[in-house]
């Protein structure tokens, strides 16, 4: 399940979290956060549009009771996002409306919530752009590594974004691994 966690970087937060290590919530979201959940870091704030965007993704590891009221997820292979993207479509809108219908049923996310579900289609978007492509290739399929090859190479000629080409070498790579053309 892909999830947004919300983090407090640019103001201060109750909670004993350690950005991109560990992250404290309370027992009320217990069912809505999993081992092996891939999540994106959520940074907002009611009082401030320029501190409302996402700034990076990880996966949650091991999750320990601390008490009755209270558990904490390990973080791994976490990533920082080249680029803050903010919460806004271009075009109007929210980013987590984008194929909101897939993990809930109101058009308008619930930002008071600090774990949430994001859509496969909101989840790509982000990552999109953030200027990375994330090294969580090894599991997926040709087909995923040729989408991935695709969207890169999109964003190396029509968004002009020059560091891409790092991730087309990459992907390139792992697909002629995956096709036995490096032998």
């Amino acid at each position: 399940m892909i999830i947004i966690l919300s983090q407090k970087i640019d103001t201060d937060s109750t909670y004993a979290d350690e950005v991109f290590s560990s992250y404290h919530y309370p027992s009320r979201y217990r069912n809505q956060i999993h081992e092996g959940d891939t999540f994106i870091y959520y940074q907002g704030n009611r009082y401030s549009k320029e501190q409302r965007y996402y700034f990076g993704v990880g996966t949650v590891g091991r999750i320990t009771i601390i008490d009755e009221k209270n558990y904490r997820a390990d973080l791994l292979d976490c990533h920082k996002f080249k680029e803050k993207v903010p919460i806004y479509l271009p075009e109007g809108g929210y980013i987590e409306q984008l194929g909101y219908s897939s993990v809930r049923n109101s058009v308008n996310p619930p930002w008071q919530s600090s774990i949430r579900p994001l859509s496969q289609q909101a989840y790509d978007y982000i990552l999109e752009k953030s200027g990375i492509v994330i090294d969580l290739l090894n599991g997926n399929s040709l087909e995923e590594k040729k989408e991935l090859l695709k969207k890169s190479i999109r964003a190396f000629y029509l968004d002009k974004k020059d560091e891409a080409i790092i991730d087309i070498c990459k992907l390139s790579n792992e697909i002629a691994e995956k096709l036995g053309l490096n032998e």
